[in-house]
């Protein structure tokens, strides 16, 4: 069923529909929000808080675009949690990885794009963040931001120059 029709179940009173759409949302919002926190437990409270918002005013919403909706409440929602304080762990990861055998080298490099991505501004790393790891096309992102194309393909082309000087050797090809 597509998200327009469960929406509009949704506001029919079949608030059973509201599992589907958290079910196909839930990992690409937290996946967004732990690009955008680099903290995995308060990436999973802001996800849970998102879909919390977004079923508090369901029967008001009216139908453009969900998984941009839904991106535009986590990015808020992510902005708030940055004003109230700075993530450390980042630095205790690196710390940690001693030995690496594959999977850990995974986790580093995760890390290591975590980290170049914080160094980004973060109008920058929104757009990369919702263009690579949502999949978003540039329209899509340009609503979520309340923005025009032109500006987030700006964004986009400075993020990636900007990654790119920043790139340590071992990860350059």
């Amino acid at each position: 069923m597509k998200d327009r029709e469960m929406i509009r179940q949704i506001q029919r009173g079949h608030r059973e529909y509201l599992n589907n759409i958290v079910e196909q949302y839930y990992d690409e919002i937290l996946h967004f929000c732990i690009y955008q926190l680099k903290d995995v437990p308060g990436a999973y409270d802001i996800t849970q808080e998102t879909f919390y918002r977004f079923i508090k005013t369901v029967d008001s919403y009216e139908y453009r675009n969900l998984k941009g909706y839904l991106l535009t409440i986590a990015r808020n929602l992510c902005v708030d949690y940055w004003r109230g304080r700075m993530d450390a762990e980042l630095d205790s990861y690196e710390e940690e990885s001693s030995e690496r055998d594959e999977g850990l080298q995974r986790v580093e490099d995760k890390m290591v794009l975590a980290e170049l991505l914080s160094k980004l501004p973060e109008v920058q790393r929104e757009v990369i963040v919702l263009r690579f790891y949502c999949d978003l096309k540039l329209k899509e992102i340009a609503a979520v931001l309340d923005t025009n194309i032109s500006t987030v393909k700006s964004r986009l082309r400075l993020g990636i120059r900007n990654l790119r000087k920043e790139m340590p050797e071992e990860y350059e090809k």
